[in-house]
């Protein structure tokens, strides 16, 4: 019987790298074409980037009873800012009083170059206004800071579309020579009530004219020497305190009013907070991010960070030892901050 012969096979390994090299270049084509439409891909309109929604990220909410406030942490770039360790001294939220004086350059003001007050009468606003007005002014000079000037104006026709009522009259503004300091610094007002029957009387939050201390801080107004607060205040204070109302902006407003404090309170709270770890403050739809920056006291200049991205910041000084930064954390928020009149209309 014959025997079968076994058939004996021969490995290709030409065959076996030349496989392999052409799977290693269908890999890398493939690699190549993933990459290349990862670039060309675009955000569209259902795909928002760098929203402020994305930007923001909230902890620690626990709020005190009546408070809109909390701490936020702003996921964004960063700028650097630096400003004059003396710019302390100068912002809508400076601290002024025997301890620490006003040291506005009032000739500055005077000549209309000062950065610290531009100054507004309000006859300059009524005389934009059709009559009858819807309030009046205690003389030609009286006025205040240009945005506190505004603010007011704003707050006044408020109290009008609300109550129909013509009785306002601001009777006390900037002075530099002002008994009382703080109406040195152009953000301080004084209230008069002048019917057009019945005598005149300084302003109190009795009947139709409680609107204006309930709606002060929607225009950034606080009353600036609340009751019960004696221990914070020298003898240089105004005897008018119910009248005597003070320009601190919208954010610092809300949250002064509602967790009844007054303006010495509000600056040592907000040195707790920093720009990582933001105080947190709603006025109606608009959101605040608030916190603090000591100045360098070794330096003519200070460096801090802000919120890059064009996202808007003020920047005020406490007039003691630093900075108060208010930060828009929405678009409501930002309108306020950068709403600003037409001056060019004014005849002053």
């Amino acid at each position: 019987m014959a025997q079968t012969k076994k058939k004996r096979y021969r490995v290709r390994y030409d065959r076996i790298i030349f496989c392999a090299v052409i799977l290693a270049i269908l890999i890398l084509l493939m690699s190549s074409c993933i990459r290349s439409c990862g670039k060309d891909k675009q955000p569209t309109d259902s795909q928002p980037v760098n929203s402020l929604d994305d930007q923001l990220e909230t902890s620690d909410t626990t709020e005190a009873a009546g408070s809109t406030s909390s701490r936020t942490t702003i996921q964004t770039s960063y700028s650097t800012l630096s400003k004059d360790s003396d710019s302390i001294h100068s912002g809508d939220l400076i601290l002024v009083n025997k301890e620490y004086p006003c040291e506005f350059d009032y000739d500055a003001i005077e000549e209309g170059t000062s950065s610290d007050v531009s100054f507004v009468t309000v006859k300059s606003i009524l005389d934009t206004k059709e009559s009858p007005k819807h309030y009046t002014a205690s003389d030609w000079e009286v006025g205040l800071d240009r945005t506190a000037a505004y603010a007011m104006d704003a707050w006044f026709e408020g109290f009008y579309d609300a109550t129909s009522n013509r009785d306002l009259r601001m009777i006390g503004g900037y002075r530099s020579d002002a008994g009382d300091p703080d109406f040195r610094t152009g953000r301080t007002l004084t209230i008069g009530i002048y019917p057009e029957s019945g005598s005149s009387n300084f302003y109190k939050a009795e009947g139709d004219y409680a609107w204006l201390a309930e709606h002060a801080a929607e225009y950034g107004f606080i009353q600036r020497y609340p009751e019960e607060k004696d221990e914070f205040f020298d003898d240089s204070i105004t005897t008018r305190r119910t009248a005597t109302f003070r320009y601190v902006g919208v954010a610092a407003a809300t949250y002064i009013t509602e967790n009844e404090l007054c303006l010495e309170e509000y600056l040592e709270a907000v040195k707790e907070y920093s720009i990582d770890d933001m105080l947190k403050i709603k006025s109606g739809d608009a959101e605040y991010g608030v916190y603090y920056i000591p100045a360098n006291s070794s330096s003519s200049s200070t460096n801090f960070s802000v919120p890059g991205d064009d996202t808007p910041y003020v920047v005020s000084g406490n007039n003691m030892d630093g900075f108060v930064i208010t930060v828009a954390l929405n678009d409501a928020a930002a309108e306020t901050k950068t709403a600003t009149p037409d001056y060019e209309d004014l005849d002053e």
